[in-house]
C-alpha cells in the first residue's frame, strides 16, 4: 500500500513539474510563429495582417528613438515610407512570464526609406501579450548596433 502511494504520489509531482514547462513551449512556439508572420507582414506590407498582430495599445520605439502608435505605424508603412526587402533574425530568445512574454533578437534589416536603400543591425525586444485568446504584440523597441 505504502509503494502505490508513494508511486501516486511522484506521479502527482511529475505531472506537476513537468505542466507548466510544457504549456511553456507551446506558448515558445505560438510566439516564434507569430512573430515569423510579423515579418511576413513587414515585408509584404500587410497592414491587414499587421492589424492582428499589434494590440490596440501598441508602443513602437525605432531605433531612431522616435516612437509611434499602431494606427501611425500602419499607415506610413501602406504608404510606403519604409518598404522592407528582408529581415533575419539570429540569437532569438523566448521567455514567458505567465501572460506576457519577451522576444528578443539580433535581426539584420535592408530596408529603402524615403528612397534610400540601408542595411543595418539592430536589436529587438518585442513584448508580448495575451488579449482575451489571442497574442499580441504591445511594445516594439530596437537599438541599432554599430
Amino acid at each position: 500500500m505504502k509503494t502505490k502511494t508513494y508511486l501516486l504520489s511522484f506521479l502527482f509531482f511529475l505531472a506537476l513539474t513537468i505542466t507548466p514547462q510544457a504549456q511553456s513551449n507551446k506558448v515558445e512556439q505560438a510566439i516564434i510563429a507569430l512573430e515569423q508572420q510579423w515579418v511576413d507582414a513587414l515585408v509584404k506590407a500587410d497592414g491587414a495582417a499587421l492589424e492582428q498582430i499589434y494590440s490596440d495599445q501598441l508602443t513602437y520605439t525605432h531605433s531612431s528613438g522616435s516612437t509611434d502608435t499602431k494606427a501611425e505605424y500602419i499607415t506610413n508603412l501602406k504608404a510606403g515610407k519604409t518598404k522592407y526587402e528582408s529581415l533575419v533574425r539570429e540569437d532569438v530568445k523566448v521567455r514567458v512570464f505567465g501572460n506576457t512574454v519577451l522576444h528578443t533578437s539580433k535581426t539584420n534589416i535592408r530596408l529603402i526609406s524615403n528612397g534610400q536603400p540601408s542595411a543595418f543591425a539592430v536589436k529587438v525586444l518585442h513584448v508580448w501579450v495575451k488579449e482575451g485568446s489571442k497574442w499580441r504584440m504591445v511594445a516594439h523597441q530596437t537599438t541599432r548596433l554599430p
